[in-house]
Formats: structure tokens, sequence, C-alpha cells
């Protein structure tokens, strides 16, 4: 019997043994992974990283999945991924190849940019103007920057006639443009950055997958525009209240799956029913979520990242849309 005791004791401690999780402190994970203790308490405070625990004298706590999960942070970092690339990495919400090829893109951008204005400095250093060479440089920018006036509005003319289906009126390409084209009337004279982002989108307009991809962007409005039963004054103020709602629920910090995402959601698609003059249904809800989520390709995205280079002010859009496809993408799941 006592033999049977020990054996129960021993096989306890075992077991004991064999679950206990070694934590870390916020110091050690600092130390282990060359970080500091400023940062991981950053990551803790905007939701990128929790610790496994907080103790009752409020020290986090950190377990060797935490400590993983900073290395992979900081390696994201040190390739140049923003917060908010890393956070749709982590949380899922984006595939891995979709947004490294995006980093790929932005990185690809960057190097044309430092090309272009390694290109002024050289032709600065061969100049001949010697003491003056800083006013030529000078003025070789303002000359660039002054052209650029002229080809914004080249590039917005182009747009409306090649990025929609040949059945979009005119006046219709200008409204769904209209975002976009706040871009192009930025107060202030474009940096190198912008400038070299403007190039980019002249070439987007010329390459046949992009204006397909824009083409295709356009076809979830097409029955509703065609349709007639929906003014562009009345669309323009709908499309504004529906961005108001979902920016102030990102700002509430509510998730896709929330009752108010998804309320703005149904609200969203019922009106376009009502555009199409037809009902609103969970099968055309599939339909027109199958046409939303079929949008969010690489090119789309590289046009995004241009026109929020070109206006900064515009990243919070990304946000919303981002909040808006992950809401449709659930609700799509739960019907399946």
């Amino acid at each position: 019997m006592q033999t049977d005791s020990r054996n129960d004791t021993n096989q306890r401690g075992k077991c004991e043994r064999s679950t206990y999780v070694r934590k870390y402190t916020i110091g050690e994970v600092a130390k282990l992974t060359n970080s500091n203790v400023r940062t991981v308490r950053y990551y803790d405070e905007i939701g990128l990283l929790k610790p496994a625990e907080v103790t009752s004298g409020k020290y986090r706590l950190y377990t060797t999945e935490e400590i993983w999960r900073l290395k992979l942070i900081l390696t994201l970092r040190y390739l140049g991924f923003g917060m908010y690339e890393i956070r749709n990495l982590i949380s899922g919400e984006r595939s891995v190849t979709k947004v490294i090829n995006w980093q790929i893109e932005v990185l690809n951008a960057q190097i044309r940019t430092l090309t272009n204005i390694k290109e002024i400095l050289q032709q600065t250093t061969q100049s001949d103007y010697g003491e003056d060479s800083l006013r030529y440089m000078h003025d070789l920018v303002e000359s660039i920057a002054l052209s650029s006036a002229e080809r914004k509005q080249f590039i917005l003319e182009k747009m409306k006639d090649s990025m929609f289906p040949d059945e979009v009126p005119y006046e219709w390409r200008e409204a769904l443009l209209k975002m976009t084209k706040s871009i192009f009337y930025e107060e202030g004279k474009l940096s190198a950055v912008q400038i070299s982002a403007l190039n980019e989108i002249e070439k987007m307009l010329d390459d046949p997958e992009f204006i397909a991809a824009a083409k295709l962007s356009a076809t979830p409005y097409l029955n509703m525009i065609l349709s007639g039963r929906m003014d562009i004054p009345t669309w323009d103020q709908y499309e504004q209240e529906i961005y108001s709602r979902l920016f102030d629920a990102l700002q509430q910090k509510a998730t896709y799956d929330s009752e108010v995402v998804q309320s703005i959601i149904h609200d969203y698609v019922t009106n376009f029913a009502k555009g199409e003059n037809v009902p609103y249904t969970l099968d055309y809800f599939r339909k027109f979520a199958e046409k939303v989520l079929s949008l969010d390709t690489n090119k789309m995205n590289c046009f995004l990242l241009q026109c929020i280079t070109l206006n900064p002010r515009l990243k919070w859009a990304t946000q919303v849309n981002a909040l808006f496809m992950k809401g449709i993408q659930w609700k799509l799941a739960q019907m399946e």
C-alpha cells in the first residue's frame, strides 16, 4: 500500500512538472530578443503582442509562444513592414503571399523613387553651374513639380476613359473616382516620393492587367447604375454615410464579426439591391460578396498604395476597406 502511495505521489509530481510552463518577465523578453522594454510594452498597448499573464502587481509575464511572436514582429519590422500589414499577417486577415507581394511592390516603388532622386543629384553634380549647383538642383526639382500639375489632370482624364466598362456613363465615372480624384488636389508642391507615385500610377494606366482589374472593380456597381433607379447625389450621400459609420466602428475597435459592422454591411448590400430593383436575399448577398471579394487583387492594392503616397490622409480608408471586406468574408463563411 505504501509503495502504491509513493508511486501515485511520484506520478502526480511528474504530471505537475510536465504541465509547467516557464514564464518570463518583460525585461527577460527584451533581453532574449535584443529588443527593449519600451518596445515590448508598446506592442502590448496597441494590441499586437499581449502577455500570457498580468499579475496582481501589474507585472507582464510571457511564454515562449509570445517570445516567438515578438521575434516575428521584429523581423517583419526589419523588412520594412508597417504595423497595419504586420497586424494583418499575424491575425490571418490577409494571406502571407498577398502581404509579401504587396511589400515587394512597396520596395520596388521605393527603389524607383531613390533612383529618381539619385538622377537629380547626379545631374546637379554633372552640371556646369559650379557654386550655383544648389540653385540648379532647386530649379530642376521645381520644374518637375510644376509639370506634375498638368500631369495630374491628364492622368485623371485617362482614368475616366480607361478604368471602367464601356457601359458606365461618363458622369458616373467621375463620381466613382471621387476619392481617387481628391488625391490629385492636395495643396502644396509634391515631394520627390509623391512625384514617383504619380509616375507609378501613370505606368499602371498603360498596363493591360491593371486596366482589366480596374474595370472588374466597377462591376458591383454596374447593374445599379444601369437600372437608373439611383441618382449620383443620392448614391454619393449614402457612400459617405457608410464610410462614416465604418470609420466610427474602426475608432471603437469593433471587430468584423461584431453586430455593428455586420449591420453596416447588411444596410450597404440592401441598398444595392434596392438600386437594382431586386429583393435582398441570401442568394443576392452571396453573389454580391463573391464579386466584391474578387476585387482584392495585388494590382488594385498597389494602385491604392500609390494613392496613399500622394495623399497620406487616405490611409484610414485602407483600414476601413479591410474591415468591410473581412466582415463580408466572415458573413459569407457563416452562410456556407
